[in-house]
């Protein structure tokens, strides 16, 4: 009888070998075959819509219409797409992949603001360059205003003010300063003089002569004025230049 008892022991390890190995086949067939299909669409394959430029709301229903998910992993500055509208994606639209699989995605933040610097009594040239390096390049709009405290020419006040956000589409209006009121003229029409008077007035109102455009060489007295700038009317102070062009009758 002890006997019995003892072959009876030793057979068991195997038993418990046979019931692991039933027990992996089954667990393979169940991961394998019901679980991984939920998982992955039962395998099937679909292809990777184009997200780039959506927002976000709309590229998750385009996504779940796919039957995959969509993983924001971060976001950064971009100045091609608005805030909040997918700038990359991977896979790329057009790829094949699995039902169920993710689509990673990277989210613009939009533009990065800077911040307007403070160029109150600086001489415009100076301040040109200083909004340049801040990439303003197409939206510096100058108005010119008299300042009995600001030198000719220097930035009297700017819109917006120092300190606020700006960004590379912003217009920036900038005032600079003609001087004092009472140093300003108002330009007179100079069209018809001759070279010799024109030359004599414009060094009678303190002003320069600057390009002079003549068709052929200039005669003091033939040559007459045909076209000026600044123009009649326009409001110039004293050291500005006046340019003319010349007719010789």
């Amino acid at each position: 009888m002890k006997s019995d008892k003892k072959s009876k022991r030793k057979s068991n390890p195997f038993v418990g070998i046979s019931i692991a190995i039933v027990s992996f086949v089954v667990g393979f067939f169940i991961v394998n075959y019901l679980i991984m299909p939920i998982i992955v669409g039962k395998g099937e394959d679909t292809l990777v819509p184009s997200l780039v430029g959506l927002n976000i709301k709309d590229a998750q229903k385009i996504i779940r219409h796919e039957g995959l998910t969509l993983d924001i992993t971060g976001y950064q500055y971009d100045t091609v797409y608005q805030k909040d509208r997918i700038i990359y994606q991977d896979p790329k639209p057009d790829e094949i992949t699995k039902k169920g699989r993710k689509i990673t995605a990277i989210v613009s933040r939009g533009i990065k603001a800077n911040v307007m610097p403070y160029i109150i009594g600086i001489p415009l040239s100076n301040a040109i360059e200083v909004l340049k390096s801040k990439n303003i390049n197409n939206g510096i709009n100058k108005i010119f205003t008299s300042s009995d405290s600001v030198p000719r020419n220097y930035i009297v006040s700017t819109i917006p003010d120092a300190d606020e956000s700006i960004f590379p589409s912003m217009m920036i209006t900038v005032f600079i300063s003609k001087g004092s009121e009472s140093d300003t003229l108002s330009m007179p029409n100079i069209t018809g003089l001759s070279f010799i008077e024109t030359l004599n007035k414009v060094k009678s109102l303190n002003l320069i002569l600057g390009n002079i455009e003549c068709e052929d060489n200039i005669d003091s007295v033939n040559s007459k004025v045909i076209l000026q700038y600044p123009e009649e009317g326009d409001m110039i102070s004293p050291g500005d230049s006046v340019n003319i062009v010349l007719h010789k009758e």
